[in-house]
C-alpha cells in the first residue's frame, strides 16, 4: 500500500487547526468576559449566554453532524464547518449588543460541531492503523495547546486593546484550515444506503436546548410558569429522545442499549458527565471574582486558569500510560476526589485571596482532571467491542460537552439563587458597585454554596467510578 505521507501532514495540519480552535474558543473568552460584559452592558443571562450558547450549539449538533458526514460525506461537512465557523467569530468580533454576541456564538458553535465531529473520523479514514496513534496523538496535542494558550491569549489582548480582538485572533488558523481542507482533502467514504436519524437529532436538539435556556432564564427573572414550564418541556423531550433511541437502535445517533446493557460504559459514561458538570464552571466564575471581586488584572487572572489547565495536560498521557499498568478505576477515582477536595478547599476564599491560593487550587483540581480522563476514557472505550468504538468515542464526546453546558447553566442557578439581582447586575454588567464590600460578600457567598454542591456532585462520580467492575478497569 502506498501511502503519501505529504496528504497525511496535511490532513493532520488541517484537523489540528479545527482541535486547536474549538477548544481556544471557549477559554480565550472565559478571561475576557468581564470586559465584554460592561462595554456592551449585557445581562447576567446575556454573559452565562457568551461560552454557554458556543457549547450548547457544539453539545446538540455534535452526534448528528457526525452521523450525517458518514452519509453525506465528511469533507462537505468539514470544510462547511469552517466557513461557519469563520462567519461565526468574525461577527462575534463585530456585535454590538450581548443579543448579537449570544446569536453569533451559537452560530459560531455550529461550525465548531462542524469541525470537531467530522475532523476524527477523516484522521481515522485517511491513516492507515498502523499511524493513527501518532495523528491522534498530534490532535489530542492540539485540543491541549488550545485550552492551555486560550487564557493567556485573552488576558494578553484585553490587557492592550479591544477585547474583540479575541475573535480577530483566531480567523487566521481557521481560514488556513478552510483552504487546505478546500483544496487538499479528498472526499472519503460515504454511505448512502446507510438512514439518518432525523427525528432523534431533532428530540435531542429541542430537548437539551430547552432545558439549559429553562434553567439560566429561571436562575436571574425568576422562577415563573414561563421558566418552569420551559424546563419541564426539555426534560420531557429529552426523555422522548432516549426512549426513540432504544426503538430505533439500527440508526440511532446515541446507542441507549449500549448504556442499558454495559455497566462499565454506563458508569465510564456518567462519571464523565458528573465531572465536567461539577469543575467546569470554574473558568467562568473564578475570572470574575477575580477580576471584579479581587481586582487583579486579566494577565493574573490568566496564570490561575492555566495552572489548572497545565497541570491537566502534563497529567493527562501520564495517567494514561499507568492505566495501562494498574488499571483506570483507581486512577479515575482518585482523579475525582482531588477535584472534590480542590472544590472543598475554595469555599474559604474570601476578599483578601492571593494569587497563590487560588491558584494552588486550580493545580490540585487539574492534577484530579488529568488523573481521571485519560483512563476513564480508555476504561470506556476498552468497553466495547471495535465495531462500537465510534459509538463510544461518540457518547464520550456527547457527555463531556453536555456536561460543560450544564455546568454553566446549574452555576449559573445556583449563584443567582443566593444573590440579589441588583448585585449581579452589577457584577456581571459593569454597573459600578454602589456598597462594594456587600456586594462582594453576596457573591462570594453565591461561590461558596457552588463549590460546595459542585463538590457533592463530584463525590457522586467518584462513587460510580469506584463502583466499576475492577477486572475490566
Amino acid at each position: 500500500m502506498n501511502i503519501d505521507k505529504k496528504y497525511l501532514w496535511i490532513v493532520s495540519i488541517s484537523t489540528s487547526f479545527a482541535a486547536i480552535l474549538t477548544p481556544l474558543d471557549s477559554t480565550i473568552v472565559s478571561i475576557s468576559l468581564p470586559f465584554i460584559s460592561r462595554s456592551l452592558k449585557m445581562s447576567y443571562i446575556e454573559t452565562i449566554w457568551v461560552p454557554l450558547g458556543y457549547l450548547i450549539a457544539l453539545t446538540v449538533l455534535l452526534l448528528p453532524i457526525g452521523r450525517l458526514s458518514d452519509i453525506k460525506g465528511k469533507k462537505k461537512f468539514f470544510t462547511n464547518g469552517y466557513i461557519i465557523f469563520i462567519i461565526g467569530t468574525l461577527m462575534s468580533g463585530l456585535s454590538f449588543n450581548g443579543f448579537e454576541l449570544d446569536l453569533w456564538r451559537i452560530i459560531q458553535g455550529i461550525g465548531a460541531a462542524f469541525i470537531l465531529a467530522v475532523g476524527g473520523a477523516i484522521i481515522t479514514e485517511t491513516y492507515p492503523p498502523n499511524m493513527r496513534g501518532r495523528a491522534f496523538g498530534i490532535w489530542s496535542f492540539s485540543v491541549y495547546l488550545g485550552t492551555t494558550i486560550g487564557p493567556v491569549i485573552g488576558g494578553i489582548i484585553v490587557s492592550i486593546t479591544s477585547w474583540r480582538y479575541i475573535f480577530f485572533v483566531t480567523l487566521p488558523l481557521a481560514i488556513i484550515g478552510y483552504i487546505l481542507s478546500t483544496k487538499y482533502i479528498k472526499e472519503t467514504n460515504i454511505k448512502l444506503n446507510e438512514k439518518m436519524d432525523y427525528t432523534g437529532s431533532a428530540l435531542l436538539i429541542i430537548g437539551l436546548f430547552s432545558i439549559v435556556y429553562g434553567l439560566t432564564y429561571g436562575s436571574f427573572i425568576g422562577w415563573n410558569i414561563y421558566s418552569i414550564l420551559f424546563s419541564i418541556f426539555g426534560l420531557t423531550v429529552f426523555g422522548l429522545f432516549l426512549a426513540y433511541e432504544y426503538k430505533n437502535s439500527y440508526k440511532a445517533i446515541l446507542d441507549v442499549n449500549l448504556l442499558k446493557n454495559n455497566v462499565m460504559f454506563t458508569a465510564g459514561n456518567l462519571a464523565a458527565l458528573l465531572n465536567y458538570t461539577g469543575y467546569f464552571y470554574l473558568s467562568f466564575f473564578i475570572s470574575f471574582y477575580m477580576q471584579i471581586i479581587l481586582i487583579f488584572s486579566p494577565l493574573i487572572t490568566s496564570i490561575a486558569l492555566i495552572s489548572l489547565s497545565l497541570s491537566m495536560v502534563i497529567l493527562s498521557p501520564i495517567s494514561g500510560w499507568l492505566s495501562d499498568k494498574i488499571g483506570s478505576r483507581l486512577l479515575a477515582t482518585t482523579g475525582m476526589l482531588l477535584i472534590m477536595v480542590g472544590l472543598l478547599l475554595l469555599i474559604p476564599l474570601g476578599l483578601k485571596a492571593t494569587l497563590f491560593d487560588v491558584s494552588l487550587r486550580m493545580i490540585i483540581i487539574g492534577v484530579g482532571m488529568g488523573l481521571f480522563s485519560s483512563p476513564n476514557t480508555s476504561a470506556v472505550m476498552g468497553s466495547v467491542t471495535k465495531d462500537k468504538l465510534g459509538v463510544a468515542s461518540g457518547s464520550l464526546n456527547l457527555m463531556r460537552f453536555l456536561g460543560q453546558s450544564l455546568s454553566l447553566a446549574i452555576a449559573s442557578l445556583i449563584v443567582a439563587s443566593y444573590i440579589p439581582k441588583n448585585v449581579l447586575s452589577s457584577i456581571f454588567t459593569g454597573v459600578a458597585i454602589t456598597n462594594y464590600q456587600i456586594s462582594a460578600q453576596f457573591f462570594i457567598l453565591g461561590l461558596r454554596r457552588l463549590y460546595l454542591i459542585s463538590s457533592i456532585i463530584i463525590a457522586v462520580g467518584a462513587v460510580l467510578s469506584a463502583l466499576r467492575n475492577k477486572r475490566k478497569s
